[in-house]
């Protein structure tokens, strides 16, 4: 993640390898995995409005098409009840990890469905900051499926996370969705055929 505030840089989160591609320890309530290709990702000013993902999305596509760059790379993007992974569908390495917490915002494209995005935000510790500036980082896949089925999953996620905090909430909220047999969030059929055995593609990149 970027600790620059500049609009206009990309960043490239996937230059280092996680190693621990072991599942959540915490056994999450919700589990689901979607096959999308990474577009780019760039710092934003501010991470509390869906035009910052929509501006995020323009600028993206625009530099991949200025540049010539049409080839894209799949991953599968795997949304839990506490956090989201980005996995390399061949090795099953985790590319990059972010807490659910700290996705601000998240937003399909309003013309192109496929299209969604989303805000992170991360802490600038340079320059002897105690809590650190907040940072935020945009961003942008094209799915297989809908955006808006990735923004309902990482809605539904957030609420768990906050109905976990009172006990009657979170059997309420149980009650009200149906149940895999393990005792997960039943959403929908995974795209990808399971996280474990999807079909792998070159290693994951920023192309933007």
């Amino acid at each position: 993640m970027t600790s620059a505030s500049c609009p206009c840089r990309r960043t490239n989160p996937f230059g280092e390898t996680d190693e621990d591609s072991s599942p959540d320890s915490d056994d999450p309530l919700l589990q689901q995995v979607f096959a999308v290709r990474f577009l780019g990702s760039m710092a934003v000013r501010s991470g509390h409005t869906q035009e910052v993902i929509y501006e995020a999305m323009r600028q993206v596509l625009a530099a991949r098409a200025i540049h010539n760059i049409f080839r894209t790379t799949e991953a599968h993007l795997m949304v839990t009840s506490s956090c989201l992974r980005l996995i390399d569908p061949q090795t099953q390495v985790t590319r990059i990890s972010f807490q659910l917490q700290d996705v601000t915002q998240f937003a399909a494209h309003q013309e192109n469905g496929r299209l969604m995005g989303l805000v992170v935000e991360g802490r600038d510790w340079g320059e002897g900051a105690e809590e650190g500036e907040p940072t935020f980082s945009a961003f942008v896949f094209e799915s297989n499926t809908e955006g808006e089925k990735i923004c309902y999953t990482i809605s539904l996620g957030k609420e768990i996370i906050e109905a976990k905090k009172d006990p009657e909430a979170l059997a309420q909220l149980m009650k009200s969705m149906p149940l895999t047999n393990d005792g997960k969030f039943l959403l929908l059929d995974s795209e990808t055929g399971g996280a474990e055995n999807g079909a792998g593609q070159d290693e994951l990149e920023s192309e933007a």
